[in-house]
């Protein structure tokens, strides 16, 4: 046995032992509670600030995290092309919480975008940031829990997503004037 499926199955087999954890489990796992709370922190964001200095930060923060979403699913979208990794439920006895994705495993695409935005978070609130790296490895873990995806899917997204986004912001050269000319867009459709 593999130390990813080991993993999967020391976590999966306390499924149905303790019920509020398994409650919280059911509340994180799902597709839309913890991008959507990152989505909505991500539009706050957008709009705080005491100084214009300080407005443009956190909107290039954001604009960072749509590059690198974009970037990272197109990243994960052209391995799919090769690669395709079963669900652990679809190779393992184990306890499923959560509907039966059909797509592949490896890796996990969701955990890939809610590393996207707290690693852009970061670039305009380190200790925001912070706290939404906290929630997206909570995500993490709850996934492998209910026993949507490996140890090892969950890791590779969290690399890639925070992976990518860094990048991104590295080649500040092209991301800086890109990002201020789309808040100049929105400044004229009143976005801000």
């Amino acid at each position: 046995m593999s130390l990813d499926v080991w993993l999967l199955h020391l976590l999966n087999d306390f499924v149905g032992t303790i019920p509020l954890i398994d409650w919280l489990a059911r509340a994180l796992v799902n597709d839309h509670a913890v991008p959507t709370t990152m989505a909505l922190i991500a539009s706050g964001v957008w709009f705080a600030g005491s100084n214009e200095a300080e407005r443009t930060r956190n909107r290039r923060a954001v604009l960072l995290i749509a590059f690198g979403i974009l970037f990272t699913n197109a990243l994960i979208k052209d391995l799919s092309y090769f690669y395709f990794r079963p669900r652990p439920f679809a190779t393992e006895e184990v306890k499923l919480l959560f509907y039966r994705p059909s797509v592949s495993s490896f890796p996990s695409i969701p955990i890939a975008t809610v590393f996207c935005f707290s690693t852009g978070i970061g670039y305009a609130s380190k200790r925001l940031g912070a706290w939404l790296a906290i929630l997206g490895s909570l995500y993490a873990l709850s996934r492998v829990y209910a026993g949507v995806h490996y140890p090892s899917d969950v890791i590779a997204g969290a690399a890639l997503g925070a992976g990518m986004t860094h990048i991104v912001a590295r080649l500040n050269f092209i991301f800086t004037p890109l990002s201020d000319f789309f808040i100049r867009v929105a400044r004229r459709l009143n976005f801000v």
